[in-house]
């Protein structure tokens, strides 16, 4: 049984993100392998070609996503009793495709219909739980007991958002949780500005909000917090195992100085 897909602006953008997975698990020799992405994709109804991505937004969707993984993964392994918050968590299948330790408690949470079709499309383990609420409606973080280490991990949801829910969000995890980490990608003041321009954007009717030029400006709008690490996509080993043309938008980018750093992962502890 497939399931009809009606979602629209910001939350159709998470249709993109699934079918850039499930193109690379698809490949012979994928960089991020998810194979949960193409059983969703499978069971869904729902013409990925209207989404009109380009070669360079499905190769940064998944360096975004592996190296997210590999973080997510070192983190656990050194607190294998987190609680784990997913926003915007859309349909990927993190909480799945990785080895979670016994202990780890996770949350996703995103938009109340998107949740809804998840819950169709994701089983729901022990440890699981999934909120649908919008993320800027903070309230729900009451639902999240305040009592471990707690790792925040955001893709693709921050450059939707509007400046003062980015950082209202923040400082509500980090005045309600005893620490842990934040570990989420960030576009460019400029980008917002040209994202009018994304043939991708247009096709979803999306638009972008919010974008930071010097990362250690949030620790100053976000007491508490402390930037571990700022990471170009376009400087991962990954990239040299992505496709021909790929490699090549990678290798232009790099050269430029407007896009060398326009695609890029902030991690920072709390």
């Amino acid at each position: 049984m497939t399931e009809e897909i009606r979602l629209t602006g910001a939350q159709e953008t998470l249709l993109g993100t699934l079918y850039a997975k499930g193109l690379d698990a698809a490949r012979s020799d994928p960089v991020l392998g998810d194979t949960t992405a193409t059983d969703v994709m499978d069971r869904v109804r729902y013409d990925f070609r209207r989404l009109k991505m380009s070669s360079g937004d499905r190769m940064s969707v998944v360096l975004r996503a592996k190296h997210l993984d590999d973080w997510v993964r070192g983190y656990l392994a050194a607190h294998p009793d987190a609680t784990v918050l997913h926003l915007g968590c859309g349909l990927d299948g993190r909480a799945f495709r990785l080895a979670l330790p016994a202990g780890v408690r996770w949350f996703d949470v995103d938009q109340p219909d998107v949740a809804e079709l998840r819950q169709r499309l994701y089983p729901s383990p022990d440890g699981y739980e999934l909120i649908g609420s919008s993320v800027t409606d903070t309230g729900w973080l009451e639902r999240v007991p305040a009592d471990r280490t707690t790792l925040v991990v955001a893709e693709g949801l921050t450059m939707y958002l509007q400046p003062s829910d980015v950082l209202n969000l923040l400082r509500r995890i980090v005045d309600r949780f005893p620490g842990g980490e934040m570990m989420f990608d960030a576009v460019l003041p400029w980008t917002v500005r040209a994202a009018k321009y994304s043939g991708f954007l247009r096709a979803t009717g999306a638009s972008f909000g919010w974008g930071i030029a010097d990362p250690h400006d949030l620790e100053r709008q976000v007491p508490g917090l402390r930037l571990v690490v700022e990471q170009s996509l376009l400087e991962l080993p990954e990239v040299e195992r992505m496709p021909a043309r790929d490699r090549l938008t990678a290798r232009i980018m790099t050269t430029t100085p407007l896009l060398s750093n326009a695609l890029r992962l902030l991690r920072y502890e709390y």
